[in-house]
């Protein structure tokens, strides 16, 4: 049997790794909106799999200056070890309460999952983000396709 050929480079990786079709599971609830969704444990260990290929993830936070405001981010650097090649994603702290130790702890693990999520090409269902205002726009497109149903038949 032949040996597989290990990717020569990052490109090579990320697309073996991607071909793959891997994704997250969805074992975190949200009760809120009475849905699922991927946890940053489960994320990472989607993104693992890519190490296979030779690549790997770093996480840091790190300061930026955009105009004369410091913003927290969260730096997501891919890396492909046998080429040292990378790439940088940067994704801004949210946190409704900079102060609170608690609600800065979920601003970095909400940008830590979807920053990943997003360098690794992951499948991402935002089931904890804003379902609801999804269900809104079903239901106005729903109403307009039905009205102009109606207005149909009302020229025949």
């Amino acid at each position: 049997m032949a040996e597989k050929k290990q990717p020569q480079n990052f490109d090579e990786a990320m697309l073996a790794f991607q071909m793959e079709a891997v994704a997250a599971t969805k074992g975190g609830e949200n009760p809120h909106f009475k849905s699922s969704y991927s946890t940053l444990e489960e994320v990472m260990t989607a993104a693992r799999e890519a190490n296979k290929y030779g690549l790997y993830f770093m996480q840091p936070l790190d300061l930026i200056t955009v105009g004369e405001q410091v913003v927290q981010v969260v730096k997501t650097t891919i890396i492909h070890a046998p080429t040292k090649e990378a790439r940088v994603s940067m994704c801004p702290i949210r946190s409704k309460d900079p102060a609170d130790p608690q609600k800065m702890g979920s601003g970095i693990t909400y940008a830590k999952r979807y920053s990943l999520q997003a360098a690794m090409g992951l499948p991402s269902e935002d089931d904890d983000g804003n379902a609801a205002a999804d269900k809104a726009v079903k239901s106005k497109v729903q109403k307009m396709h039905e009205d102009k149903k109606q207005k149909e038949k009302a020229e025949w």
